[in-house]
């Protein structure tokens, strides 16, 4: 075999190796879930060993789908998610913080408030943010838009929980997709002290 024949070879599986990497580098980018919290929300759920005062990250998820109590399902086409595990309790979720990529504000704001007429929230604070983030790109104030938040109400979705809300966050370092959203999902210490003001409301005598 000549020289330039097995430069050839060596060439087209150099090709195929590449178009085998590049199909498994953009057929792996995201991972598809579903996750079914009706009944339960342990680690067990999500397929993950949970640990007292520690979490579990992942990345790049999508399509992700989640069922929630009260015949909720929340989707999202692509999304990173953390797991945090309750103070003293390693089997049960305290919370999940689910970030979508990036967006630009008109995006941000479409999605967000999509979010707050599925699951019936307040919506004030994620119109007040975008108004905000106007106002101060209008006026050029990027010191003051740097880091300015604001998101829904955070209820719960049926009596016994979990609760639900919404978040916004701008980004001047992000020019072309600026705005941060994401969504809170949470049990643990947080609904047990939202329960236990409803309780105390609930018991408290009305003034004549």
């Amino acid at each position: 075999m000549t020289r330039s024949w097995r430069i050839r070879i060596l060439g087209a599986l150099l090709s195929l190796v590449l178009v085998a990497a590049g199909c498994y580098l953009v057929g792996g980018r995201t991972r598809a879930v579903h996750w079914d919290l009706r009944n339960s929300h342990r680690g067990a759920d999500l397929g993950v060993k949970l640990n007292p005062h520690s979490g579990h990250d992942f990345e790049d998820l999508g399509p992700l789908d989640i069922d929630l109590p009260g015949g909720q399902r929340f989707h999202a086409d692509k999304m990173s998610l953390v797991v945090a595990a309750t103070h003293d309790d390693a089997e049960n979720i305290d919370e999940l913080i689910c970030w979508y990529p990036e967006m630009s504000l008109d995006e941000a704001y479409r999605k967000a408030m999509e979010l707050t007429r599925q699951f019936g929230l307040k919506s004030d604070g994620i119109v007040d943010f975008r108004q905000t983030v106007l106002d101060d790109l209008a006026k050029g104030n990027r010191q003051h838009l740097d880091g300015q938040d604001g998101g829904s109400d955070f209820p719960l979705l049926t009596p016994a929980g979990p609760l639900f809300g919404v978040g916004l966050k701008y980004a001047t370092v992000n020019s072309g997709q600026p705005v941060t959203l994401k969504v809170n999902i949470a049990w643990g210490d947080n609904l047990r002290l939202t329960l236990q003001d409803q309780a105390t409301a609930s018991a408290t005598p009305t003034a004549p």
